[in-house]
C-alpha cells in the first residue's frame, strides 16, 4: 500500500510540473511574439529584440498587447514556480533545495513583473532584476546537478542549454558595465537606437535560455515518465 501510495505522489508531481513548466513556457513565449507583432514604439518603430528590452513590450500606453503580455508573465511566473517546485521535490539530495527554492522565488517575481510592468518604474525594476537574476542560477545550479547525479529522467544532455544561458547572462552583465548607452540612460529608452544594440539582446539571450531550459526539462520529464 505505501509503494503505491509513493508512485501515485511521484506520478502527480511529474504531471503537475511539467503541465506548469511547458505551459508557463508557452505563455511567456506567446506572449511575446503577439506583442512584438503588434508594437509600434513612441517613435514609430517596429520591435526587434535586436534593440529592444523584453519589458517594453508590456508598457502600458505603448506597447498595444501590453496588457495581454503581462498576463503572459504572470502565467509564466507561476508555472517556473511549480516546476522548479515539483522539480526540485522530485530528486534527492542537498542541491535540490537549493535550486528549488531559488527557483520558486524566481517564478514569483517573473509573476510581479507582470503585475507591475514598467509603467511603475520601482516596482519593475525590482521584481525584473530579481526574476533576472535568480532565474539563471536555479537553471545553473539544477544543470549541474544534473551532470553530478545519473538520472535516467533528465540526461546531462540538458545541463548545455543551462550552461548557454549562464554564458548568456555573464555577457550580459559585462556588457551593461562596458555600454556608452547604458552609462547614459541607465537601462532607460533611448531616442536614437542601434540597429544591433547587445545589452537587450543579450537580455534576450538570457530570457529565451530560461524558457528553453524549462521546456526541454519539463517534456523530457514527461516522456521518461
Amino acid at each position: 500500500m505505501g509503494a503505491g501510495v509513493s508512485v501515485v505522489t511521484a506520478g502527480a508531481r511529474m504531471r503537475i510540473g511539467t503541465t506548469a513548466g511547458m505551459a508557463g513556457a508557452i505563455a511567456i513565449l506567446a506572449g511575446s511574439v503577439a506583442a512584438a507583432i503588434a508594437y509600434t514604439g513612441k517613435a514609430g518603430e517596429a520591435y526587434s529584440p535586436l534593440h529592444h528590452f523584453v519589458s517594453e513590450l508590456g508598457e502600458l500606453g505603448v506597447s498595444a498587447l501590453g496588457p495581454e503580455f503581462n498576463v503572459g508573465l504572470i502565467v509564466g511566473g507561476i508555472g517556473f514556480a511549480v516546476f522548479m517546485a515539483m522539480l526540485a521535490s522530485s530528486t534527492t539530495g542537498a542541491p535540490r533545495v537549493a535550486y528549488g527554492v531559488v527557483g520558486v522565488i524566481a517564478g514569483i517575481a517573473g509573476f510581479f513583473v507582470g503585475v507591475f510592468p514598467m509603467n511603475f518604474t520601482a516596482q519593475h525594476g525590482l521584481a525584473a532584476m530579481t526574476f533576472f537574476n535568480l532565474g539563471w542560477i536555479a537553471v545553473a545550479l539544477a544543470s549541474i546537478d544534473f551532470v553530478r547525479r545519473r538520472d535516467p529522467r533528465f540526461p546531462r544532455r540538458l545541463a548545455v542549454v543551462g550552461g548557454l544561458t549562464v554564458l548568456a547572462f555573464i555577457a550580459f552583465l559585462v556588457s551593461i558595465r562596458v555600454d556608452p548607452i547604458i552609462a547614459e540612460s541607465a537601462l532607460g529608452t533611448p531616442v536614437e537606437r542601434p540597429t544591433v544594440w547587445v545589452v537587450p539582446a543579450l537580455e534576450w539571450a538570457v530570457i529565451a535560455g530560461i524558457l528553453l531550459w524549462t521546456f526541454l526539462v519539463a517534456w523530457t520529464w514527461r516522456r521518461a515518465g
